[in-house]
């Protein structure tokens, strides 16, 4: 009589583990969409004066500005990344990296950010951005699950 309780208990500890992980992983992969979105949104901001003399270049400003606004849409915070009540999220997301890589570098460029473990090959002039998030756990007992999330998009013509 006393094992049936017991194994219940333990199942629904094992189960309620399983099902903490599984929206964790759902928040992370909710983030790396709204960074990757944010990227190719910083990535359209064609720079016009540059581009009147034939050169395709990203405007740094405006780059910023719509890729912030994408990615902060998407995980439904508000300007200063924090979150608003229809957002998944408790803690304000930081925005760690933004670069924009410009024309006058040689491409194909090697690309390395080595503080973040990230390295990546570009044809083009890109963007890179690297946010911190976190998502809290079900029970209170556990800390909550931080990620770096890293994005990059370069420009695409043809």
């Amino acid at each position: 009589m006393l094992i049936i309780p017991l194994l219940l208990v333990i199942w629904l500890m094992m189960y309620t583990e399983q099902l903490d992980h599984e929206l964790s992983m759902k928040a992370y992969y909710k983030g790396k969409q709204a960074v990757n979105r944010g990227a190719h949104a910083g990535t359209l901001q064609l720079d016009e004066l540059q581009l009147s003399e034939g050169i395709f270049a990203i405007d740094p400003v405006m780059a910023y500005q719509m890729a912030t606004e994408y990615m902060y849409a998407n995980l439904r915070l508000d300007r200063n990344g924090n979150p608003t009540p229809q957002s998944f999220l408790k803690e304000r997301v930081e925005l760690l990296h933004f670069e924009v890589l410009d024309p006058s570098l040689t491409y194909p460029y090697e690309y390395s950010l080595s503080k973040y473990g990230y390295s990546t090959t570009f044809n083009r002039p890109a963007v890179v951005i690297v946010i911190r998030m976190k998502y809290p756990r079900i029970f209170s007992s556990n800390n909550p699950v931080e990620w770096n999330i890293i994005g990059s998009s370069q420009l695409v013509f043809q």
